[in-house]
């Protein structure tokens, strides 16, 4: 673990991408498969199982399962020693934590019972520095005892936390025996052998039921596990066993002490004979646990065989793919092989045409060269012999003609000489020939050489087209051979699954059949894509489920658990070693005195020596134990070994500081470090605020956040978790997140959903129940808009707030003497303004219900949202307080997505949100938190609709979904008084616009809806400025998707549709009148709103002045005179009777309007007249007859 320690201080150091698991948005699906498999292989899980009914839902298995690193899986090895698990508001972090005790208790059991003996357990060690005999401080203790066996030690389970109220809820929880029976209950339609399943386990937890009676208090009493001081010691009758308990404070320690350790004492080690008289009872408890460990190994070894053929089957579904794919993408290579060379091979083929061609034309001439090349050869050789011949018959005829043949015969010589001189010429010639022929022999040579070349090269080339065309071919037949193995191996894989899918097929059907005990989920193919899906209720149903766990397995595993903890009981009874360890341990915590009744007082190295032990020890007897982190430094000062506890659990980890964890850490041998670092942050004080600010290092400078936790720095080192938006550029690591959500209803579920967890969550919270209902104070969650100033000088609080408060409390008194209501606010000044305001309130009201508000109802009830961590009410009201003065800007924009997250996910039911919209625009957070409450009723309405439910079930789910749409108290309205002394209103539709889906606010309109108001096409809508043509269209939108609840909810309130249509007129009459009567009338004085602003001129006034009750006042005044002047422009019909008509029409739906923004009920009825004044042409008897007063509103741009 020092290790593991040295990372998780140098972790922001360390934070990487790579090599993370993300198991809620994995990158490769199949990768993700194989990974979920091995991880939830069933030889992973624990052998034993928290007695319920309910299974943990698949992320906490998942999270089970790396926590033990029970298996033999590669990824267990992934991660380091210390894991984390981030678990939204109500996800099942205590079920997480129940199943680790469950897996410990039982792994450890399973080392208890090699020994026959318990005291075979222990090997003795000497103290040595006390004063009596062998150095020990007891004349009865003459030593301590530490186990032999190490890993023992390893299952030992420390819970803690800085948040006081986290250690008590575990510490309490798991002891408590009404929720465990409760959660063991049958349902109606549970089988007749289920039900006796569930009654056989609710009887070993049931203290009422119990088998095994033992004497305490010198009383007999039913027993489970030390029943009786777990009642004690948590003052509750409702215990079933001491399997945990607070410690490490000073009182705490007592009281375990004089509730537990002490009357162990007296009831079971008080005679020197008590070994003997109980080692027969720990010989059975041995007995019974060895037999049902092998029942459960047992089902374990028969769900393993089901898994492995399920394993089996998948990876051949994943070779058939792989198989598939691969000769898909062989065949596609050679489609893609034969298009790539089809060009190439073509030219290949002409050139090689050519070649071959030009080959033959080159033999042809080559012969022809030879041909002549022989003839010149052959004329040479002619004129050759000739010459000799002529050189022969000249040498001849030169005999006679010398000195002496011309004294003899001289005519004779003379003859010859001519002779022989004609023969010379001859030679001559013939020479000359030969020259002749050398130079045609030449050139016939040179031109046989120049035909040898060219057909040299012409065979390289078509060597060359052929030696290409032999490759390319190859290519394809490779290819052809590679897709006949693709095919030969598909083959193969298609066999073996026939030849396995008989037996396969009747495997999953006898574990899938329904109402079996012995039926589960398969973790198959099908459900990784139903957890992966985008459709929200196959994932939520994937997400609840477990695989391989069948109910019969699962009863077995509770018995299970029962066992050990009945064997870890005897052993401990049966052990002398226990009990010296016990008695040292009291005198080491000044509890216990010593043989003179004096305290014992250890020295420093006998503590350090035995603490580690004693506690471990101390395990033994209760497998839980927990502390803050503020006593747990003292707690174990003298336990100062590594590794001395087993496991380390750090709850609600978000809130602490990262150095909390450090000596835990160390102590620890695996840590799993649980919470959500999207509620409340850790609480820097300002001494280590200052010291933070001190660091200048520029590896320290992650370390200055103040929002850096035990959970922030565990998430770092975790390999399994997701990514989750974190406001920034840089998505932020969160470690194995629990994602099924069972607290809150919409909308509270999805505030929190979507602001903190990127909508990874999936809820499964029940609606409730009609008597819980009729409890609340409204009968939706909303925002309520409430202005006003705030104190000021950094006070927050809005006494109209605050009167609005309470005037939601008289109803909730009224209904209960102690309504599950909590009052939250941001800002200690708001809950102290609002306590003393009731307070205040309660004395100047007469009769009021608040007279039951007392001082500890409020203590328990109103407070801050750190305050109220961990908790959750049926109604909540989050007080925001703040105006919108900049001196309050500050405050809103430290509300962040935590704080709001937060209070939101403390309401269960119901969540009324109390501000100043205006004020709060400026918190991003809280402006989303409203908009989601303006709209998700609407959303809801529209998902009804589109699952086509049977009529009279959609009948009833669009009612009760209506009954959430926004009323105009959720809406920032502004009242001013008109020229006739009216309240005219002005109503803010923004977080309507902006808080529907893009995709409901793109569908098209049809034609014929578009027509029923007026509109030709999108063109003519288009055609008006951008903000009317927005609330126009919605307005529109709701009116089509709320007519369907109209026709079966004639009550149904049509304010959150009418006021888009009355915003729409307000802009509309601005857009067509402002400039114009400005200009027309700049000196008519209308009604001013403010300060200082009584009367002013219309050249002066300002736009939010000009309302509708304005236009209609002015336009009344100015009837003749704005006939006059549209006839002098030609405009006749618009004479004084069009203008008192538009007027009357006007009057009409400013009427209207502001009865639309009051609260109350705004009938479907009474926005259908509205809308007609609005969109349709008057009736045909009218003395005048025009269109709409929206598009008749058109004429306001041609007064100028």
């Amino acid at each position: 673990m020092c290790e593991d320690l040295v990372h998780y201080i140098s972790a922001l150091d360390e934070t990487s991408p790579k090599g993370k698991i993300d198991l809620v948005s994995p990158k490769d699906r199949d990768s993700f498969f194989q990974q979920v498999s091995d991880i939830l292989s069933v030889e992973n899980a624990p052998l034993g199982k928290w007695p319920s009914k309910f299974m943990p839902a698949f992320m906490q298995q998942m999270a089970v399962n790396l926590c033990i690193r029970k298996g033999t899986s590669d990824l267990f090895d992934v991660n380091g020693r210390v894991f984390s698990v981030n678990g939204p508001p109500r996800t099942g972090k205590t079920t997480l934590l129940k199943e680790i005790v469950v897996s410990n208790i039982i792994e450890r059991a399973v080392f208890l019972a090699d020994y026959k003996d318990p005291d075979d357990a222990f090997e003795k060690q000497a103290f040595l520095h006390g004063d009596k005999q062998e150095n020990a401080y007891s004349q009865y203790i003459r030593g301590w005892y530490r186990l032999k066996n190490d890993r023992i030690n390893d299952y030992s389970v420390l819970v803690t936390s800085c948040n006081n109220a986290a250690v008590e809820n575990v510490s309490k929880e798991l002891p408590l025996g009404t929720s465990l029976l409760n959660d063991l209950k049958p349902a109606a339609d549970d089988t007749e052998e289920y039900r006796r399943m569930l009654d056989e386990v609710s009887g070993l937890f049931d203290s009422k039921r119990a088998r095994t009676y033992e004497t305490i208090h010198k009383k007999s009493a039913e027993d489970i596990y030390f029943t009786e001081y777990a009642k004690d010691l948590f003052g509750n009758e409702e215990v079933w066993g001491l399997v945990a308990a607070p410690l490490g404070k000073k009182v705490n320690i007592s009281s375990f002490y004089n509730n537990v350790l002490s009357s162990l004492f007296w009831d079971f080690y008080a005679g020197r004979d008590f070994k003997d008289i109980r080692i027969k009872k720990y010989a059975q408890a041995r007995e019974a646990f060895g037999r049902q460990l092998k029942v459960v190994q047992g089902l374990q070894e028969q769900l393993k065989d089901i898994c492995d053929a399920v394993s089996a089957w998948s990876e051949l579904a994943r070779k058939q793919k792989e198989s598939e794919q691969e000769l898909f993408e062989r065949k596609a290579e050679y489609q893609a092989l034969m298009e790539s060379e089809k060009l190439p091979v073509k030219k290949l083929k002409e050139s090689l045409e050519q070649a071959v061609s030009k080959l033959e034309d080159i033999q042809k001439k080559k012969e022809i060269a030879e041909l002549l090349l022989f003839e010149a050869e052959q004329e040479k050789e002619t004129l050759s012999v000739k010459k000799r011949e002529l050189l022969e018959k000249e040498a001849d005829a030169r005999r006679g003609t010398g000195v002496l043949g011309k004294l003899f015969n001289k005519k004779r010589a003379e003859t010859k000489g001519q002779l022989a001189d004609g023969y010379h010429e001859d030679v001559l010639k013939a020479e000359a020939e030969l020259e002749r022929v050398d130079r045609l022999l030449e050139e016939r040579m040179q031109y046989m050489q120049e035909v040898q070349a060219e057909a040299d090269e012409t065979v390289q080339l078509k060597n060359e087209m052929e030696t290409g065309i032999a490759a390319k071919q190859s290519g394809l037949h490779e290819k052809e051979k590679q897709i006949q193995e693709a095919e030969s191996r598909l083959q193969q894989i298609k066999t073996e699954q026939n030849k396995r899918q008989p037996g396969y097929l009747e495997t999953i059907n006898s574990f899938t059949q329904e109402n079996s005990v012995d039926a589960g989920t398969l973790l198959d193919s099908a459900f990784i894509d139903r957890l992966l899906s985008r459709n929200v209720k196959e994932s939520t149903d994937a997400q609840v489920a477990n695989p391989w766990f069948t109910k019969r397995y699962n009863r077995e595993r509770e018995k299970l658990f029962y066992y050990a903890m009945r064997l870890n009981k005897e052993f401990v009874l049966s052990s002398k070693s226990c009990r010296d360890n016990f008695k040292t341990l009291g005198q080491y915590w000044g509890m216990r005195p010593g043989d003179e009744n004096e305290r014992v007082v250890f020295h420093r190295v006998d503590r350090e020596h035995f603490a580690g032990a004693l506690y471990q020890t101390l395990f033994l007897l209760v497998p839980v134990l927990s502390s803050t982190f503020a006593s747990l430094g003292k707690f174990l000062c003298d336990a100062k070994q590594a590794g001395v506890i087993g496991t380390l659990i750090v709850d609600e980890a978000g809130q602490a500081q990262p150095q909390m964890a450090v000596g835990a850490l160390y102590r620890s041998r695996k840590a799993m470090i649980v919470g959500d670092p999207k509620q409340v942050e850790p609480v820097v004080t300002d001494d280590l605020n200052l010291l933070k600010r001190a660091f200048e290092d520029e590896a320290l400078k992650p370390y200055k956040s103040k929002t850096v936790s035990v959970q922030s720095f565990a998430d770092s080192l975790n390999s399994f978790g997701t990514w989750l938006d974190n406001v920034t550029d840089y998505p932020e690591w969160v470690g194995c997140p629990l994602l099924v959500h069972r607290r809150c209803i919409s909308p509270m579920y999805d505030i929190s959903n979507e602001i903190s967890y990127n909508g990874i969550m999936k809820q499964q919270t029940r609606e409730p129940d009609a008597e819980k209902e009729r409890s609340f104070v409204y009968e939706k969650s909303q925002w309520i808009n409430v202005t006003g100033k705030e104190k000021g000088n950094k006070n927050h609080f809005v006494e109209a707030q605050a009167q609005k408060v309470c005037e939601i409390l008289e109803q909730a008194f009224c209904k209960s003497e102690n309504p599950n209501l909590y009052i939250i606010s941001p800002f200690t000044s708001v809950v102290d303004g609002m306590k003393a305001y009731i307070k205040d309130y309660k004395k100047n009201t007469a009769g009021t219900s608040l007279n039951k508000c007392d001082m500890e109802w409020m203590g328990r009830n109103i407070g801050t949202v750190h305050t109220f961590q961990g908790k959750e009410a049926n109604e909540v009201i989050f007080l925001l307080g703040c105006d919108t003065s900049p001196e309050a800007r500050g405050a809103i924009r430290w509300v962040n997505n935590n704080i709001v997250n937060v209070a939101a996910t403390r309401a269960k039911f119901r969540l009324y949100v109390i501000g100043d919209e205006k004020a709060w625009q400026e918190s991003a957070c809280v402006k989303k938190a409203k908009t989601i409450l303006d709209t998700f009723a609407i959303r809801k309405i529209k998902e009804i609709l589109e699952e086509q439910l049977p009529e009279e079930e959609q009948a009833k789910a669009l009612i009760s979904a209506s009954a959430s749409l926004p009323s105009i108290t959720s809406f920032q309205v502004n009242a001013v008084e008109d020229e006739e002394g009216s309240i005219d209103f002005s109503v803010d539709t923004s977080s309507l616009l902006q808080g529907l889906d893009p995709g409901f606010m793109s569908e098209e309109l049809t034609k014929e809806q578009l027509g029923k108001f007026g509109f030709k096409s999108m063109a003519d809508l288009k055609e008006l400025p951008t903000e009317v043509q927005d609330n126009l269209l919605l307005g529109m939108k709701l009116f089509y998707l709320l007519s369907p609840v109209y026709k079966v909810y004639s009550q149904l309130d049509a304010s959150c549709c009418a006021i888009l249509f009355c915003k729409a007129l307000e802009l509309r009459m601005k857009e067509c009148f402002e400039e114009s009567l400005k200009a027309v009338f700049p000196e008519e004085k209308i009604r001013g709103q403010g300060k200082g602003r009584g009367s002013v001129e219309l050249q002066n006034v300002k736009s939010n002045e000009l309302t509708l009750g304005a236009f209609q006042a002015i336009l009344y005044e100015k009837r003749t005179e704005l006939g006059r002047r549209m006839a002098q422009k030609g405009k006749e019909e618009y004479g004084f009777e069009w203008w008192d008509a538009f007027v009357a029409r006007l009057r009409e739906c400013t009427g209207r309007r502001n009865r639309c923004c009051h609260s109350g009920l705004f009938s479907w009825k009474e926005q259908s007249y509205f809308l007609a004044e609005m969109f349709m042409r008057n009736r045909s008897d009218s003395q005048v007859r025009m269109d709409g007063i929206l598009f008749e509103s058109k004429i306001g741009k041609k007064l100028c």
